[in-house]
């Protein structure tokens, strides 16, 4: 198989090496494939860049959920357990260490963790996600606030975990494409970040993308209007919707499993000034089915505080 692989690779791929993590994670996909078709397989997989960079990065959660992705189901032959397993006995069966993804080890951690930007290292909770509500959305209301820090947490967490070297080798930008962070925060955009702290999204036992946008000014009845940014066309209104009834967004591949998606930040604003909290809010855009959960501690999150979160996110205001 490993000979087989290496042999095709070139042409199949395009490409004149191949690391070892990359290798490893590729051949747990291919493992029992015939060899004459291991070269439409490849490039079948190669074809798609999201398949292709969770290959690279050797993480077998993310290619698990690339290949269900993609359409790529056998039964469960590619659920992360199994891929694990076969990475395990291939490097066993060819002598050779084992190549573990960080992501690998299950979902990410709360800590003090400090994030390359491209104004340098910043303190995640405590410097880059203030500036980033005061580069957003400084004037929202208090609870917009709140529901605007945990979608950027949410979205940037969910891209730190489909680029590992984002915000480690590879910088955060500042920007619209990605997030807008301020050179300053104000108290009140910390205190947002303080109160929803390690707060994040989730879906089906996933990080959701956490896509949002500015939106189309709102009315004072409380209806879209004016759209002077030009991003109403992203944005989604999925309340009371669950499962596959939720709205996707464009601005995300419709296919792919974490795309739950847009919140209007002014949409938001109006929102939180007529009552609702961040919670409520986030699943106006996001859906009922999301989950809200607590990164875990290094030291460990007690039962009794991932009680309290459900229950706050379960005691929202009716809307």
């Amino acid at each position: 198989m490993r000979v087989a692989l290496l042999q095709a690779w070139s042409n199949a791929v395009g490409a004149e090496r191949i690391s070892p993590p990359e290798l490893q994670a590729v051949g747990a996909v291919l493992r029992g494939a015939a060899a004459v078709a291991i070269p439409a397989l490849l490039r079948g997989l190669y074809r798609e860049p999201v398949t292709a960079k969770a290959l690279k990065w050797g993480d077998v959660t993310a290619i698990s959920e690339a290949l269900r992705w993609r359409g790529w189901r056998h039964d469960h032959d590619h659920l992360p357990d199994s891929l694990w397993a076969r990475k395990l006995e291939d490097a066993r069966v060819m002598r050779e260490p084992v190549w573990q993804a960080a992501q690998d080890s299950g979902e990410p951690t709360e800590s003090a963790l400090t994030v390359l930007t491209v104004e340098g290292e910043l303190p995640f909770e405590e410097d880059y996600l203030p500036r980033v509500i005061a580069g957003e959305h400084l004037h929202a209301a208090p609870e917009a606030k709140c529901a605007l820090a945990i979608a950027a947490r949410t979205f940037v967490l969910r891209a730190m975990r489909d680029h590992p070297t984002l915000g480690r080798s590879t910088p955060i930008p500042n920007s619209q494409r990605f997030q807008l962070f301020g050179r300053v925060a104000t108290p009140e955009c910390a205190d947002a970040v303080a109160r929803t702290r390690g707060v994040v999204m989730y879906h089906n036992g996933r990080l959701i993308l956490a896509n949002y946008v500015a939106g189309a000014l709102w009315t004072r009845d409380g209806a879209p209007s004016d759209d002077p940014t030009n991003t109403e066309r992203w944005v989604t209104y999925n309340l009371g919707r669950r499962g596959n009834e939720v709205k996707q967004t464009a601005l995300s591949l419709k296919a792919h499993p974490g795309n739950r998606g847009c919140m209007s930040q002014n949409g938001a604003q109006w929102l939180a000034m007529h009552g609702w909290n961040c919670w409520s809010i986030l699943r106006f855009f996001y859906g009922d089915d999301i989950e809200f959960r607590r990164l875990r501690h290094p030291g460990g999150l007690g039962a009794a505080a991932v009680a309290i979160l459900g229950l706050m996110a379960g005691l929202e205001l009716a809307r």
